[in-house]
């Protein structure tokens, strides 16, 4: 590590203040950096994070943008100092460091590997392709939904599967507008899906049973953080599709993908704020 990245200064970022930067800010306009290793990276991560070890950030790998804003995070502050001043002293704009840390942070964390599922998308697709991949996961993530809706005999309960289903109802609606209006597309995407179900049933990326949920909920607030873990892994999921993508088309379209998946948390949220004030 160069002497002069020692003591670069660094500016820093409460845990609020990261939150509400990355609320108002799209995917895609700035990086969000866990410099920890792979292992604690698959025990819980923040939705959207790029894995960047502190030691490969040290010898120039991550392939990370100086242009853009980068906000650093690890376990307990160490590491992300380190990593913060490396990249101030490498020539990165702004760089933000988390003044809290991933185990003291109070929002949403997702889990599982860097790689987890990005196999789904090849990073070079055709992008009529990707339309229809995403579509599928939102169908899958949809028929989810409706069946624990199925399954549940408790009024309250099904109405906010429902209204998660909802949500996935939402999406599918701006895929297929989206579609519309690309010049290497057409046809209608519900239509492709029943014609092709193999399609929906990968997209499923849930790998739950109904059953063994509605067995386990035993209030409202219980289907809210179903709602909204599901919801952090889709943004983070999207985000990872965004980051591995070489076409800008399919690039700009995840990232889209993932802001509509922030938008539903911060519903959610308010939503179970609400309901325990009631």
């Amino acid at each position: 590590m160069k002497l002069k990245s020692m003591f670069s200064p660094v500016q820093p970022m409460t845990e609020v203040e990261a939150k509400s930067y990355m609320d108002a800010n799209p995917t895609g306009s700035y990086q969000l950096v866990d410099v920890r290793q792979p292992g604690e990276y698959q025990e819980n991560h923040l939705p959207g994070a790029t894995l960047v070890p502190l030691s490969v950030l040290t010898e120039g790998g991550g392939e990370l943008d100086p242009e853009m804003p980068t906000i650093v995070y690890c376990r307990s502050g160490g590491r992300s100092q380190a990593a913060a001043q490396y990249l101030a002293g490498s020539g990165f704009k702004n760089v933000f460091d988390i003044g809290s840390n991933i185990a003291s942070w109070l929002g949403i964390q997702v889990t599982g590997a860097y790689e987890l599922n990005l196999n789904l998308v090849n990073p070079d697709a055709e992008f009529a392709d990707v339309w229809k991949i995403a579509y599928a996961m939102e169908e899958g993530l949809q028929r989810f939904y409706l069946v624990l809706e199925e399954k549940e005999s408790r009024e309250d309960y099904k109405q906010l599967f429902k209204r998660l289903a909802g949500f996935e109802e939402f999406h599918k609606d701006r895929l297929q507008k989206g579609y519309d209006l690309d010049e290497s597309t057409t046809g209608d995407l519900a239509t492709f899906m029943a014609e092709n179900p193999d399609l929906v049933e990968a997209g499923d990326l849930t790998q739950m049973s109904p059953m063994g949920i509605t067995s386990q909920l035993t209030n409202l607030i219980d289907i809210f953080s179903l709602g909204m873990a599901i919801e952090a892994h889709s943004l983070d999921l999207y985000t990872r599709f965004s980051n591995q993508a070489i076409r800008p088309e399919t690039k700009k379209l995840f990232q889209d993908l993932a802001d509509e998946e922030k938008e539903h948390l911060g519903y959610l949220a308010r939503e179970m704020d609400k309901y325990l004030a009631s």
